[in-house]
């Protein structure tokens, strides 16, 4: 069957609908049903820009991607080279991450993917590459790379008859845009394009782009009037596709479709006549804008569709999640639009652009997972186990005597709808259970009490809040009995609702109540009993509207049900009452259930690392009410108040500070030093070991001392002048007085969810948080906060071994200061300089006079080092003063200081160990030269620097004739 109808909308297109028959040739053509239909090879980029968090999410994905398939496809990596050797398994096997080094070459890639298409020529699958990148090619424009892609295309033009083969490419931070969108052509079918410029997000595009290759299929549409078109459809029941604009659908009464397996199916197609919201919002959802004008139209028409109106709560959750992501898709497509407008458009914003356009595709694949996800979530489960003899048994096992308990109970407990106590319901019914109704007030249109959203089939705790709560007490047979009357009462009145919300409510005891979720009460053991077989269906519906959809999450979740409950209490006897045995139920959850306790996500385990406070990984997740009820239903508040408070502060502080920002840092600074505290400057100063007259009688032990140190800088040399060892900037950490004052002001105040809770237990002190605060152990968790998850962003396994409270003072201080180092100074007077400078000039070997200079130019810079740089200048060997000290001249000397090299009858050794070798030249006619230029810019100060080129930076005032100022210049000199 064929439907089409002309969407009312700027570009007047047709929506032509087809449902897929169900015939044997068809039914089991979808890739996904077999699990082999489809060979997926992932082309990885490693080069070292995808170093550190890139590469690291992108191996997380797919060792995912390989558990929840269990089927090995290939992964290519690719830099400069490409290893087709791994596969997803492999990777999986070795839980290793792959190495990210090197440049980028997309030739090698190419080439790998020409002759992995030509060995599997013969291959009867399809084939989809998912092609992630980073970055550009280091030559872009290389006759290697454009020769690559040619070969490539030409291979792919003589595969059109073989298995579709396809590109999906996932682009991730500076890529071009125009190139990626090449790549997602090259296959026999178009591919799709994802665009991410966080690393995290590089899972979800992995995900979404393995979902659509495993349950994408493809079909041709030809007409009676000869035009064709190509669709493809997720799933096996339709397949929707928009014809161009000019098309007239009015005189063509039948197509052809051919699916994937080549099975060609005639269907006869007619006007559409019952156009309900979901066919209008699946055709809108096609749609691509091509400008700002389109958007707005788009949007204008997307307004009056009205999605609440479908008896088939399926299709209303479908229709409600198509409309909120056409609504956010136009917003998002508004913003590109609008930063298009500028001359120079960002290749991010292209993009962003390209990458919305394939949005919708991506959507479809999520939406159908999650529903179906609601429906068939828990349906084995179900039928499988035998609930009824389960319950029957029990029933048939109560004695008189707990029967006449039961009965002695009848007056306190009746259902609001049937009358009956629960002493007849439980005659009656070996599965019926009594519960509290949850309810809305009913003002001008009623408002639904339990607020649902889609994330309550993920996220239990965060996808159902409770408005209201009154007494009122109904069986659950008569609460779905009455929602299933009014789900068939076309007259019932229509609100807003999520997505969620179920529309239909019943009506409570009060004429303003409405009842849309029930919670069961405790009551008797026999009562419990029930409960607890049937915990998931309940759960289920409670959270999700489905009796299938029970996840161990939503146990965690009705704790934090119950505070909210605790919260909106009025304090009648009744209201008392009832909370006692709602209490009851929940204490049997966290003492008795495996699911609550095996919870992957902030059950059991998660409130013992809360308490022995240990970091919690997403912490932000975590609604705190839930370990606050646990310790409540436990008897053991007081022991988990203060850590609830101080994990409140660390959410609170996460949201609110900036990672590796310098505000984080000076508080990190504030609580390790004090806010007061000062940089420390420490000098310490060490006496001459001999005396001058030492010194001048015996020039060649100084030497020879100087030698050594040249050899080995641990030896310690004659000192020729005094040192000052200056710790700058050193700061001294508060260790013997806390700052209580600094630390107050980082507290906040006790939130709501906590003091609501104090006030229900009378026997609680209400300032108990403040009379128990330990401001040394809440320093530690300040620091914890500040300085590893906020200012470090510590990953989660470094999160694991942090430093304890005694020693985290000293580590943290160690980090901040570890750049801060010793510094090493001189008296440099002139009578100092004269005395060092003499020694040097006199030495007799190249490795005394480096040794010297070591010790005390180790910088190349100073007053000290200008004045020996100028006394080895002229170096001429004419000059009867320059041969001193024996065969080492002052030539050789400065030779060896420019060029950082000693000759040896063996080796080359460095004058410095911290600079680079120069080559030997020719220096005589340079040397002069820098001779008089240092003269005629009366030169006070020198610098060298051993870069590409010898530069010999200059500070004097120039005494050329046509300079009129005589002010200090800074001049640059190239050597060599």
């Amino acid at each position: 069957m064929a439907e089409y109808f002309k969407l009312p909308c700027f570009n007047q297109q047709n929506y032509v609908e087809i449902k897929l028959p169900r015939s044997e040739g068809s039914a089991g053509t979808n890739h996904a049903n077999d699990g082999n239909g489809t060979e997926i090879i992932c082309c990885v980029d490693t080069s070292g820009s995808m170093a550190g968090s890139p590469i690291n999410n992108v191996c997380e994905v797919l060792r995912d991607i390989y558990q929840r398939t269990q089927k090995d496809y290939r992964l290519f990596t690719y830099n400069t080279q490409t290893d087709t050797k791994r596969t997803l398994k492999t990777l999986f096997e070795q839980n290793t991450n792959l190495q990210a080094s090197g440049g980028t070459a997309f030739a090698c890639i190419f080439t790998s993917i020409k002759d992995y298409l030509l060995q599997n020529s013969s291959s009867k699958k399809a084939t989809t590459f998912i092609f992630m990148t980073d970055g550009q090619d280091n030559e872009p424009n290389s006759q290697a790379l454009k020769k690559s892609i040619e070969m490539l295309k030409l291979i792919l033009s003589g595969m059109t008859n073989s298995p579709p083969i396809t590109f999906h490419v996932i682009g991730f931070g500076e890529v071009n845009d125009q190139f990626l969108n090449q790549i997602r052509t090259f296959g026999t079918r178009q591919g799709l394009f994802r665009y991410s410029t966080e690393s995290k997000e590089l899972q979800n595009n992995f995900n979404d782009m393995f979902e659509y290759a495993l349950n994408v299929r493809e079909f041709i549409i030809k007409f009676s009037n000869g035009k064709t078109y190509t669709a493809n459809s997720i799933d096996n029941e339709t397949v929707g596709f928009l014809t161009n604009d000019d098309d007239d659908l009015t005189s063509v009464t039948e197509l052809t479709l051919t699916d994937d397996t080549k099975t060609t199916t005639n269907l006869p197609l007619t006007q559409m006549t019952n156009i309900r919201a979901i066919h209008l919002l699946r055709a809108l959802n096609l749609i691509s804008p091509q400008n700002e004008e389109h958007v707005k139209s788009i949007q204008t028409y997307l307004n009056t569709i009205q999605v609440t109106h479908s008896k088939n709560i399926m299709e209303r959750l479908e229709a409600e999640q198509i409309h909120q992501e056409i609504d956010q898709r136009m917003m998002e497509y508004r913003q590109i639009f609008t930063q298009l407008k500028m001359n120079q458009v960002p290749e991010r914003v292209k993009l962003q652009l390209s990458a919305l356009r394939h949005d919708a595709v991506f959507a479809n694949t999520q939406r159908k997972k999650k529903l179906d996800l609601r429906v068939n979530k828990n349906a084995d489960y179900f039928k499988k186990t035998d609930i009824s003899g389960i319950l029957q048994g029990y029933k048939d096992s109560i004695t008189p005597g707990t029967w006449q308990m039961i009965k002695e109970q009848k007056q306190e407990w009746v259902d609001v709808y049937s009358n009956e106590d629960i002493y007849e319901i439980m005659r009656k019914s070996p599965d019926n259970i009594l519960c509290l109704g949850n309810h809305c007030t009913r003002k001008n249109l009623f408002s639904i009490l339990v607020q649902r959203s889609e994330e309550a089939v993920t996220n239990p705790t965060k996808g159902l809040k409770l408005l209201n709560v009154t007494n009122t007490i109904i069986s659950y047979d008569s609460f779905i009995n009455a929602m299933n009357v009014a789900k068939n009462d076309l007259q019932q009145t229509q609100g807003e609702f999520t997505i969620l919300n179920d529309l239909y409510c019943v009506a409570g005891a009060l004429s303003n109540e409405r009842i849309n979720a029930v919670i069961p009460l405790y009551i008797n053991d026999e009562h419990m009993k029930r409960i607890r077989i049937l915990e998931g269906i309940w759960l289920g519906y409670l959270y999700t509207l489905d009796s299938y959809g029970y996840d161990k999450q939503q146990e965690v979740a009705i704790l934090k049900l119950l505070c909210e409950i605790i919260q909106q209490r009025t304090d009648t006897q009744r209201q008392k009452q009832i909370l006692f045995e709602l209490e009851k139920v929940c204490k049997f959850i966290i003492y008795e259930s495996q699911g609550f306790k095996t919870a992957e996500q902030y059950g059991e385990k998660t409130y013992e690392k809360l308490l022995n406070r240990f970091v919690l990984v997403n912490s932000q997740e975590y609604d705190l009410r839930i370990p606050l009820m646990i310790g409540y239903l436990k008897d053991n508040v007081t022991s988990v108040l203060l850590p609830v408070y101080y994990e409140y502060l660390r959410q609170q502080y996460q949201n609110k500070y900036n990672k590796r920002s310098l505000e984080t840092k000076q508080i990190v600074e504030n609580l390790v030093y004090g806010c007061e505290a000062k940089h420390q400057t420490m000098t310490v100063s060490t006496n001459n070991r001999d005396n001058i007259t030492t010194i001048n009688s015996d020039p060649d032990y100084i030497e020879k001392s100087y030698i050594d140190y040249y050899h080995d800088e641990l030896c310690e040399p004659i000192q020729l002048l005094k040192e000052k060892i200056n710790n700058e900037n050193q700061r001294l950490i508060v260790s013997d007085a806390i700052e209580v004052d600094y630390i107050k002001s980082l507290l906040l105040p006790i939130p709501d969810f906590i003091n609501n809770l104090l006030n229900y237990c009378p026997k609680i002190d209400k300032d108990y948080i403040d009379k128990h605060l330990d401001y040394a152990h809440l320093r530690w968790e300040l620091l914890v906060t500040f300085y590893y998850l906020i200012y470090s962003d510590t990953n989660s396994g470094a999160l694991q071994n942090l430093p304890k409270e005694e020693n985290i003072l000293s580590v943290i201080d160690q980090r901040l200061q570890s750049g801060k180092e010793h510094v090493v100074d001189y008296d440099y007077s002139t009578e100092n300089i004269r005395l060092v400078s003499y020694v040097a000039l006199n030495c007799k070997t190249l490795e005394g006079f480096a040794g010297l200079m070591r010790k005390y130019c180790s910088q190349c810079r100073g007053p000290l080092f200008t004045e020996i740089f100028k006394q080895l200048l002229p170096p001429s060997d004419d000059n009867e003063n320059d041969s001193i000290a024996g065969k080492i001249t002052k030539k050789d000397k400065l030779i060896a200081l420019i060029t950082n090299q000693i000759p040896t009858t063996t080796t080359i050794k460095p004058f410095y160990n911290t600079k680079n070798y120069q080559r030997q030249s020719y220096y005589d006619g340079r040397m002069d030269s820098l001779y008089e230029f240092i003269n005629n810019n009366e030169v006070t100060e020198i610098q060298l620097h051993h870069l590409e080129k010898i530069v010999v930076y200059c500070r004097g005032r120039s005494t050329l004739p046509d300079r009129k100022s005589r002010k200090q210049r800074l001049h640059c000199y190239v050597l060599f």
